[in-house]
């Protein structure tokens, strides 16, 4: 397990983070999403150790004296790294500094990389690929992965998406993603955390999210049923409520209708910015 405890960060005079918590359980994946500006890539750059915290405290769960970078893949927004050298010869390097077997570059080979280019000459989506392959290959206990899959073309994204399923199921790591395309990784995720502009508005289970969010068409609604967001459709007050009381009655509904990830995170999106 991993603890977040109390955790503050500043960029400069620019708070980020205050007094933030969470734990992390091993063989959970959980997707971090919300708002721009409200810190989800710094989590993970604190997690990876990129970032140090002004105050708090990460406890990775390890033996005293490890490194936690050790056991940590990140795959960051911006991919800057190694762009001078070839996949090859970054496979090399990146081994000796984890002391470990050079990747075999599985994903970049099927996507057709010429692994002896230079990392600079490939394109943003094959770049991810090569660093996925090397991160990947430390059989990490941590993997960070932050919104840059949105430049991988479908193709590519399915590799990826098998190759990170073969390493869960063999490592059982934890798996943190920070997203904004929740249909991609919907069948992946087991957790959601969605952070507003005042902290964690919400952390469940996907299941039990999907069990508890509900579009009830009506014209209105009682008080009752807390309203996250509210949006007409082609003349039609659609309610997003959430948590949903199944037992609650209301014969003024014309439907009750169960929604999907990309709807329910659509809606607490609307409901953060004020759209209505």
């Amino acid at each position: 397990m991993i603890r977040l405890s109390n955790l503050s960060f500043a960029y400069g005079s620019k708070k980020v983070l205050e007094d933030f918590s969470l734990e992390l359980s091993a063989g959970e994946t959980v997707m971090i999403t919300g708002p721009n500006g409200v810190g989800k890539s710094t989590i993970l750059r604190l997690l990876a150790g990129v970032l140090k915290p002004v105050s708090g405290e990460i406890d990775h769960g390890l033996p005293e004296g490890t490194d936690p970078r050790l056991k940590t893949a990140f795959l960051p927004d911006s991919l800057s790294i190694y762009r001078s050298m070839t996949p090859a010869q970054a496979a090399e390097f990146h081994a000796g500094f984890y002391i470990t077997e050079p990747s075999d570059l599985e994903l970049a080979l099927k996507a057709g990389i010429d692994i002896n280019s230079k990392i600079s000459d490939l394109s943003v989506g094959q770049r991810v690929l090569v660093h996925l392959s090397l991160i990947l290959s430390t059989d990490p206990e941590l993997i960070l992965i932050d919104e840059v899959l949105h430049s991988v073309d479908p193709y590519l994204r399915d590799i990826v998406f098998r190759q990170l399923i073969a390493v869960m199921e063999k490592r059982n790591p934890i798996v943190v993603m920070v997203n904004l395309n929740f249909h991609d990784i919907a069948n992946l995720v087991d957790r959601v955390i969605f952070i507003g502009r005042d902290g964690i508005r919400l952390d469940e289970s996907v299941d039990d999210l999907k069990a508890k969010t509900r579009r009830v068409i009506a014209e209105e609604i009682s008080p009752e049923h807390p309203v996250l967001f509210i949006e007409n459709v082609m003349g039609k007050m659609h309610h997003i409520v959430y948590p949903f009381d199944e037992q609650a009655e209301n014969a003024n509904f014309e439907s009750i209708q169960k929604m999907d990830l990309t709807e329910i995170m659509t809606a607490f999106m609307g409901g953060e910015y004020g759209v209505s």
